[in-house]
């Protein structure tokens, strides 16, 4: 297979030939060359592919009236407004009920950001529970608002009231479209509803000043009870009749598998989605693990690019690409999310110019706030634009460095530019920024009024460093194309950092809040941002204020492996006091520390505490995150962290956080002990400690991220397969069979945002559990905080595909006057690739992630590619030397590493090690001639039996292409 092929002076008849094959080709694959250009923006989704149409699709079983509307006997109304019966618009019988807004104001004052009409159904404490589903038609004729929406409120009596404290009871945000008959559905299957006694109509007046001829009118007519087959919505096990597979794809060379729990087949089909034609028939392997039973579908041999759909008797999948690039989608439509959450300036069909009276105060300065991007499904505006906007930047650098991709690169360079541009203007210029303004209303654009909102400027040394690493990225990605805005860029990042250095000397340690701030996230910020600059500037002072913070992160690790029933090391606490310990249950930002110590052993890679950064990275990857992810078999999806019911003491008896307003001590415990048991008060969770605010994308998300990073560093296929398994969960590999990406996929679900409407590439804020549980829940209604959408995921979902999107690309340079091309050889599935050898020597290939073998005539050397990666590879025949590194026990205090080399010419093998000593140099040079086959042995000694060592090897000191070993004493 030739994948890519490249000559200096190809001859004319050979371009003529190439011209004609070219034009041909143009002809008939004109759709996919279509597919280049960027799409039109905001996008739409395939509504048949959400499971709002799969709900309505649904056979009713059986049914009952509740409510013709013929009356308004049994109906309660409170607002603004009024409710009456109305032959204006009707679906069924004589009259709907009419609720109509008085002056369609929504009012800001100390009642609230907004104002709601709200129509309630009442009931004697009515017994529902032979049925499971509530329907109604709405009518919505709103002039004004952007989006509209209506909510459903459930009341009861009974030992568990609704609405509850964790919005059980409430579907907060269904989507209506304007001016036409809306079919609404409520699956209620998992609520208490034996003694029902309300049934509320809300709908949240959209902004405080109408303009001419806006008004609010909603018509409700035909309130049904319905009995239908239920969703699976909570549990590990797999929905009946479906099967959990990745709705967006599985990346060549990864592990691929799809899952089931109540299949009868014995065999399942790997169908061509295009043709019908089986490519691959399988066992169906039953799995039995801590969390049930299950079914697995392992197609993992099948690289071949391509649509497929998997079938297994009456199952069957929605088709689904394998290939090099299967995310490239989801980014595309994460980038229109972000677009559509632009702020200061119009979107078309989702809001005009906004935020134009949201300002931040300084003194007798101020500034006006808008732009950036709104926070979540409320608009309000906060400080996830720098993230975003960080990942946006390091996307196009990877797409820089591959030189792949210029459609889509121009497209990230444009919005990253968006936040960046914010960034930049809402400094005063003395250490004082703006972080945003919490605002969830639509404003006038008239300062002065009573709808403005304002905040006070902060000198925060985290925030400094968190926009100094972002500008100091964008000055490298800008460089060449905006070059004047990378010199602000980069000028503007030295001054921030300074400022954060300075307000570091003087800043009090970080107070201690549950899944607040802290200093361990102070100081991976501030290493991130040091380290960012001196690669911008190769500025010394740079590089040793990142080591100074790098060491604060490693004595905010744990590396003694601990005796538990599943023994784990490398994770974190909140500082080097190492009192508490590290995690988050909103933001996500797990991320951080493993961040920052693969920045630092990039760019410092001569460091003497090189070692320590990267055997860092090694303990958490291996020792905690594969370690834990077992857990989770056959998911493998990341728990959210290692808790202690001690902690309970983080919380503060008066919450002034709003995601801890809900939260108590014995809450708190009771939610730590249904996680898996450890030893003594230590609990691993699959999901977050949490209070009122749920959902754990953002907190998967950055731990993912972090492995990613840890892979790409490590050149680790198994980091990276484990990394590529968490963006598969949330895009259907997971107990619901459903994505939750809105209009990526399959069976997602509208999403609450009550401001802007549904929009393409929004991720919620994730799955959730019920109560104290500690099992995956992904109700039917539309809810904050789960399903709300927010921009912080997205942004990490764009950090994260920076690591994962795309193919490897191999650069290099050979002995151009060997015959042959030059091939790189699969090692495990025995693929194989070409590509051809340029006059000058040099060349370039394409290839899926893997571990390669590169042989051009008699010279060879061996490669692990990962996804997204960018290698440089050296084969003429005295640089390239293929070697392997092995260690065998002698006793439980001493190891021997032993390499082999096989190639030619001159070379050095340097061995660097944590927690091992050396009896051996730790550089040793060999002269393999003309082609010789060496061995180089070294004999260590493990100096801390409790904690695992790490060994590095090295040829000529390069990085690429370098061995790494690990292990525990005795082991």
């Amino acid at each position: 297979m030739n994948l890519w092929t490249r000559s200096a002076n190809p001859p004319q008849a050979m371009l003529k030939a190439l011209f004609i094959l070219a034009f041909v080709l143009s002809l008939s694959l004109f759709p996919l060359c279509a597919q280049q250009s960027p799409p039109s923006i905001p996008m739409q989704p395939a509504s048949t592919d959400g499971a709002e149409y799969r709900l309505l699709q649904k056979q009713v079983l059986r049914s009952r009236v509740l409510d013709s509307m013929e009356d308004l006997a049994h109906w309660s109304f409170q607002g603004v407004g009024s409710m009456t019966l109305s032959m204006a618009q009707v679906k069924q019988g004589e009259h709907s009920i009419r609720i109509a807004s008085t002056d369609n104001i929504g009012r800001v004052d100390g009642s609230g950001d907004w104002q709601d009409l709200v129509a309630t159904r009442n009931f004697p404490s009515e017994d529902w529970s032979p049925y499971n589903r509530i329907s109604a038609w709405v009518y919505p004729d709103i002039h004004g608002a952007p989006a509209v929406s209506i909510n459903l409120t459930l009341h009861n009596e009974g030992a568990h009231l609704l609405p509850d404290d964790q919005n059980e009871g409430r579907d907060d945000s269904i989507p209506l479209t304007n001016r036409q008959w809306n079919h609404v559905v409520w699956e209620i299957t998992p609520l208490d509803r034996d003694k029902i006694t309300g049934l509320s109509f809300g709908y949240a007046l959209p902004k405080m000043f109408p303009d001419p001829g806006d008004q609010t009118v909603l018509y409700i007519d035909d309130l049904e009870l319905q009995q239908v087959t239920p969703d699976h919505v909570e549990g590990w096990d797999v929905a009946p009749g479906k099967i959990a597979f990745s709705h967006a794809g599985y990346t060549s060379g990864s592990t691929k598998t799809a899952l089931a729990s109540n299949l009868r087949a014995q065999q399942f089909s790997l169908v061509e989605a295009a043709t019908g034609k089986v490519f691959l028939t399988g066992p169906v392997q039953q799995n039995k693990t801590s969390l049930g039973n299950f079914q697995v579908l392992d197609f993992s041999s099948v690289n071949r690019a391509g649509t497929y759909i998997l079938r297994a008797g009456d199952a069957e999948t929605r088709p689904f690409p394998i290939g090099d690039d299967v995310w490239r989608d989801s980014i595309w439509k994460v980038i229109n999310f972000m677009y559509s959450e632009r702020c200061g300036t119009i979107i078309p069909g989702i809001h005009g110019l906004c935020h134009q009276d949201d300002y931040t105060v300084h003194g007798d300065q101020r500034i006006v706030v808008n732009g950036g991007y709104h926070d979540a499904g409320d608009v309000s505006a906060t400080g996830n634009t720098p993230a975003m906007s960080y990942a946006l930047f390091t996307l196009a650098e990877r797409l820089q460095q591959r030189d792949e991709d210029p459609v889509l690169r121009s497209r990230v360079i444009e919005e990253a530019k968006w936040g960046l541009t914010w960034v930049l203007k809402t400094r005063f210029g003395d250490g004082y920024r703006s972080t945003g303004q919490l605002i969830s209303y639509w404003t006038d654009g008239i300062m002065g009024d009573a709808d403005d909102r304002f905040g006070q400027a902060v000198n925060d040394p985290e925030w400094n460093f968190r926009v100094a690493a972002l500008e100091a990225l964008a000055s490298r990605v800008l460089k060449e194309n905006d070059p004047e805005l990378a010199r602000r860029s980069l000028a503007t990042a030295e001054e921030d950092w300074r400022f954060a250095v300075e307000g570091l000397k003087n800043a009090p340690p970080v107070p201690e809040v549950y899944g607040q701030k802290d200093n361990l996230e102070r100081a991976s910020f501030g290493a991130i941002a040091s380290i960012d600059l001196y690669q911008a500037t190769g500025d010394q002072l740079y590089a040793d204020e990142g080591v100074a913070l790098g060491n604060q992160i490693l004595a905010s690790q744990e590396r003694k492996l601990q005796p538990w029933s599943t023994p784990l090391t490398g994770y974190f606490y909140t500082g080097p006091d190492r009192k508490n310990l590290f995690h988050r249950f909103h933001m996500g930002e797990e991320e951080q520390p493993i961040i920052a110590l693969a920045h630092l052993c990039q760019a410092l890679p001569n460091h003497e505490k090189w070692m320590q950064w990267y055997s860092a990275i090694v303990l958490h990857a291996q020792y905690y995150q594969q370690a834990a992810a077992s857990a989770d078999a056959p998911y493998n999806v990341l728990p959210a962290g290692i808790y202690r019911t001690s902690e309970a003491k983080l919380l503060s008896e008066s919450a002034s956080w709003r995601p801890l307003a809900t939260a108590s001590r014995e809450l708190f415990e009771a939610e730590v002990k249904q996680g898996l048991p450890l030893g003594g008060d230590a609990y691993l969770r699959r999901y977050p400690v949490w209070f009122q605010f749920r959902g754990n994308s953002s907190v998967l998300l950055s731990q993912a991220k972090g492995l990613s990073a840890a892979a790409q560093l490590r050149g680790s296929l198994a980091d990276e397969d484990l990394a590529q398994q968490q963006a598969e969960w949330l895009i259907g590999r997971n107990p619901f069979s459903a994505s939750i990406m809105y209009g990526e996929g399959y069976d997602w679900t509208p999403l609450y945002s009550i401001r802007s409407g549904q929009m393409v590439g929004a991720l919620p804020v994730g799955i959730e559990t019920r109560g104290s549980s500690d099992v995956p829940y992904w109700p039917n209604q539309i809810c904050w905080t789960y399903k709300e959408v927010w921009t912080q995921p997205a942004g990490e979902w764009i950090w994260l595909m920076s690591d994962l999107n795309g193919p490897a690309v191999v650069r290099g340079v050979a002995d151009h006057g060997s015959p042959g091309p030059l091939r790189l050889v699969n090692e495990s599935s025995h693929q194989e690739f070409t590509t051809t050898i340029a006059t000058d020597g040099t060349f370039r290939a394409a290839i899926p992630q893997g571990r390669y073998r590169i042989e051009h005539g008699s010279t060879r050397t061996s490669l692990t590619a990962l996804a997204g990666g960018t290698y440089a590879v050296d084969l003429r025949r005295e640089h390239a030397v293929a070697f392997a590194a092995s260690s065998a026990v002698a006793d439980p205090r001493n190891i021997v590493v032993r390499v082999t080399v096989d190639g030619a010419g001159q070379h050095s093998f340097t061995i660097r090690t944590d927690n091992l000593a050396l009896s051996d140099p730790e550089t040793v040079s060999v002269d393999l001639g003309a082609h010789l086959l060496r061995e180089i042995i070294w004999h260590a000694h493990i100096l801390d039996t409790s904690t695992p060592w790490t060994a590095v090897v090295l040829q000529d000191g390069s990085l690429i292409g370098h061995a790494e070993l690990s292990g525990v004493s005795g082991n």
